[in-house]
Order: structure tokens, then sequence, then C-alpha cells
């Protein structure tokens, strides 16, 4: 689900000091390129604030990121506080977060439950605390309806494995869900291709299989949403990994399926690179607006030694579906091991 970034380490070399108890750098440091915000059909750089008067008008924005990078999440913490502070009525929807976590999610925002409970329970992703904890806080703290809008992450491996799911589980899968051989398959297959051994292309397939049941559980919990309050305008904004939406395909395609008459914009995010040439030839294709991040500020060793923080998520032993008070599954298996580590490389 994530693309696997290079961190760079920041090498700051310095002279040793002088009388006037001054440090003088031997060399220049190089500074971290400040990320920007360009619209991609004219490739100029813009702000958050000269778009969010045309963004409350949309029905869904699709924040397309790279999942672990800081400056991205950042820049979708900034997003949502935008559009809250103008009075839009926002609805976050989450990749991050699965259906069947979503009475463990209400009522964590309902105040119901403490942190604690809530993090046991949901299955947050390892990366929770930095990149999405802000934005449920904020959520919370405002009384904004979250959506744990995912696919199961069990189901999705049955799904690529061709496992027959069970009477009680498939009440969370999309109701429809296809698999056609267009550019998204193009691109899916593209990608894939030399990252699976033996029988590569059947196992292909299975995956594309699951990941467009990713993609239909998600549109499909948004637009279930948004008809049961076309009453309202509510603006979803929908945090998935780039590859979802980037295109207009992936969920944004099967959203616009479902609601062919929504208005929606795809954000995209991008590396700023090492010469910080901002060109991307694909941009206006791509995504209506692209975010260029900048790399990771280094981890010390500390951190690198033990990520997880001091709720041990989420690699638990165990876990329970709250809403069913089935237990799922303890560990995953070897082929859900490899189907996770594929997806984050493809920032799926």
């Amino acid at each position: 689900m994530t693309t696997h970034v290079a961190f760079s380490l920041l090498l700051l070399a310095c002279s040793p000091q002088q009388d006037s108890q001054e440090v003088t750098p031997d060399e220049p440091v190089a500074e971290t390129p400040t990320p920007q915000l360009m619209d991609a059909r004219t490739g100029d750089q813009v702000t958050v604030e000269s778009l969010v008067a045309d963004l409350t008008k949309l029905d869904v924005i699709f924040l397309g990121e790279q999942h672990n990078n800081n400056s991205g999440h950042n820049f979708q913490f900034d997003v949502i506080k935008a559009l809250v502070e103008t009075g839009a009525d926002v609805v976050v929807s989450t990749e991050q977060f699965e259906r069947d976590v979503q009475g463990v999610l209400d009522d964590y925002l309902a105040g119901r439950i403490d942190e604690d409970k809530f993090l046991s329970h949901s299955r947050p992703w390892k990366n929770y605390q930095d990149s999405y904890r802000p934005i449920v806080e904020f959520a919370k703290e405002n009384k904004l309806p979250v959506l744990a809008a995912n696919l199961p992450r069990s189901l999705a491996t049955k799904l690529s494995k061709s496992e027959p799911i069970s009477a009680a589980n498939k009440v969370f899968l999309p109701r429809t869900t296809s698999t056609p051989t267009d550019a998204y398959w193009d691109k899916f297959n593209d990608t894939m291709k030399g990252h699976i051994g033996a029988d590569g292309a059947n196992k292909i397939k299975a995956f594309y299989a699951s990941q467009c049941a990713k993609d239909d559980a998600m549109a499909e919990s948004i637009t279930d949403y948004l008809a049961k309050n076309q009453h309202e305008h509510k603006v979803v904004v929908h945090l998935n990994g780039h590859f979802h939406s980037d295109y207009g395909l992936g969920t944004a395609a099967r959203v616009n399926q479902r609601m062919p008459l929504a208005k929606t914009a795809v954000f995209t995010m991008e590396s700023i690179p090492d010469d910080g040439e901002l060109t991307l030839p694909e941009a206006r294709s791509r995504a209506h607006y692209v975010f260029w991040t900048s790399k990771n500020a280094p981890k010390d060793a500390a951190a690198k030694e033990n990520p997880s923080s001091k709720n041990g998520f989420p690699w638990r032993e165990e876990s329970k579906i709250i809403g069913w008070q089935k237990p799922a599954y303890v560990l995953e298996s070897r082929t859900a091991l490899h189907i996770r580590i594929l997806r984050r490389y493809l920032a799926m």
C-alpha cells in the first residue's frame, strides 16, 4: 500500500568552534525542498487557501497519498481543516479503516469508548499515530463523520486466493464489483509484473479482483453516505493510496459509476526530485492537482529499533470484529504478508 521511499540523511558538517564561539559549516548544507501544490492543468503553483472556495462546491475530493510521507499527511490535514473553517459540511472517508470497524470508530468519535479501546479494536495502520491520528482527533473535536470505507483485510486476502467467504462476512463485501480489462487493469498488471513468481498471470488476476473489490467497497461506502444525506450538501474527503484514484480510475471511477453526476476532484502526490525540477509529463491526465512532497526527516536509532507506540498497534497478535463479536485472523498467512508488502510497494 505504500511506495517504498529511500530516506536520505541530512549530513551537517561543522568546523571546530572559533574563538568567537561561532560555528561555521565546512560546506553548504542542502535545504529540504518545500512541499508545493500544483495545478496539473496549468502547471502553476497554488495554495489550499486559493482552492478552498471551489473545493467546497464538490461532492468528493480524493486525496491520493504516499502512505508514509509526513508532508503529504500534513497537507491532507490542512485541506480538511480549511474546508471546515470555510463552513463546509465535511465527511472524512478512509482507506485506512475497514468496514467492519465502523461501529468502533463511531463509538470513539462519540466519546463512548476511550482511545485505548478504540485502537485495540480498530486495527489501525502502523503509522496511525503520526499520519492519521491528527485527522481523526480533529474530526472528533469538530464532530465530523469518519467513514471506515475499506474492505476488511482478511476478506481481501480471501478474494486474492479465490477462497470462499462466510455468509456472515459477506455483509462487508460491496454489493457489486467488477474486474474490467481496462486502463486500470493495464496499470495494475504492468506494476505487478516482475513481483509475482510462477503462475504469475493467474495470481495477478486474483490480486486484481481483490484490488477492485476494495475500490468498489470504498466507492460504495462514499456513495451510500451521500445518498442517505442527499438533502444536505456533504463534502466527502477520501484518503487513499494514490493508485486508487490516479487518472480518475479505481475508487474514483467507481464513485462516478454509482453517482454519475457527482462533482469530484483528484489530488495525487509525487516526491520532489533531487534536482528540484517539478515536472510531471503525465500530471494533467493523472490528477487535477499534484502535491509535491518532501522527504521525511530521518528518525533516530531508537525509533527505528522500536517503531511501535505505547499502544502497540497495529501488529497485535489478536483482534476482534466488534460489530459481530467474532474473532478475526490472529496471524497473517505468508500469502497475506506478500500481498501486504506488494500493496505497500504499489502505494495502493
